[in-house]
């Protein structure tokens, strides 16, 4: 049975979830959900009262993104693996990399935070505590902008509010969740299979 994390998302700015490079990654915010989650779950993350762009409410959130987790990194593996997901400090929205979220650059003793447009350094001791990164090689990233409107019966549990692991969901409903986001993936700002 395939498990599936529901949360609500406040913001969406391609930084957490980062989708860029052919792999989304979430390596910063939701901690316990970055330390509990294992190879071959599924992450949905879902608009909610508070996302600019496409605010909804409660009972009517819309799929920001779907993806399954591939690699489960310590942030030392993820800095040496994925370079190209490392912050480029810009104020130019159309560099990539200006959304890196390989923040934390392993140092003697633990980590240096990386200077960047998206965190400051009150965010360090949070993300870290995550311990983990989620690679997902297999996504479907819908955004703010276009979120994905999610037939009622197929809607897996989404919490009411925000919550730090979200809802999780392992019966055989999610099949038919992941299936018909597959099947609408033509709407995706990006994707990776």
């Amino acid at each position: 049975m395939e498990r599936l994390y529901s949360y609500k998302m406040s913001h969406d700015n391609r930084f957490a979830p980062n989708p860029f490079f052919d792999v989304l990654t979430l390596a910063t915010c939701k901690p316990l959900l970055r330390k509990n989650a294992k190879v071959g779950d599924w992450i949905a993350g879902w608009t909610s009262r508070k996302i600019a762009h496409s605010p909804t409410p409660v009972g009517e959130e819309k799929l920001i993104y779907l993806a399954q987790v591939s690699e489960k990194l310590t942030f030392a593996e993820y800095w040496e693996k994925y370079p190209q997901k490392q912050p480029v400090f810009t104020d130019d929205t159309k560099v990539n990399e200006r959304y890196g979220d390989n923040l934390y650059k392993p140092v003697e003793g633990g980590y240096e935070q990386v200077r960047n447009v998206h965190h400051g350094e009150n965010k360090m001791a949070k993300d870290l505590r995550g311990q983990y990164v989620l690679v997902c090689r297999k996504f479907y990233y819908f955004s703010c902008l276009n979120p994905l409107e999610i037939p009622s019966e197929l809607r897996p549990r989404v919490p009411k509010g925000q919550h730090p692991t979200g809802c999780i969901t392992e019966d055989s409903s999610t099949f038919a969740f992941i299936r018909y986001v597959s099947e609408n993936s033509d709407k995706c700002y990006a994707k990776g299979v």
